[in-house]
């Protein structure tokens, strides 16, 4: 039981520092306005679509979980997704802010549901 507990931690860890530096480099590059949380939760949500749609058989439930609660979950956190609409709120106002939100909550949507139908193909080529 200990073992799930480290694992968890572990890619809590990675999952961490790789969103801060996805953060960095999209937010100072790509678009300004908090694109690097934006494009980090599409990511994370296409990502756990797809992983957790694939056959179970492929993965040890033990980096099941690692990943999925433990890198998955401290990849994308809600807590950073508000923060920044909260920013955005302060900084430019509703419009903005409501932008921001939408594309992140239909954009996640629509990212899971790209993960699942790609698992659903990669799982009929693997037959």
């Amino acid at each position: 039981m200990k073992m799930v507990y480290f694992a968890v931690g572990c890619g809590g860890v990675l999952g961490s520092i790789l969103r801060f530096l996805f953060d960095q480099l999209f937010s100072r590059t790509f678009l300004p306005l908090s694109s690097g949380i934006l494009i980090v939760n599409l990511l994370g949500c296409f990502t756990i679509g797809l992983f957790l749609s694939l056959n179970s058989k492929r993965f040890s439930s033990l980096f099941k979980i690692a990943f999925s609660t433990g890198f998955l979950g401290s990849f994308t956190t809600f807590s950073s997704f508000s923060m920044k609409a909260l920013d955005l709120f302060m900084e430019w106002g509703l419009r903005t802010s409501a932008i921001y939100v939408s594309i992140t909550i239909i954009g996640g949507f629509c990212s899971v549901q790209l993960g699942q139908s790609i698992a659903m193909k990669i799982e009929k080529s693997s037959l």
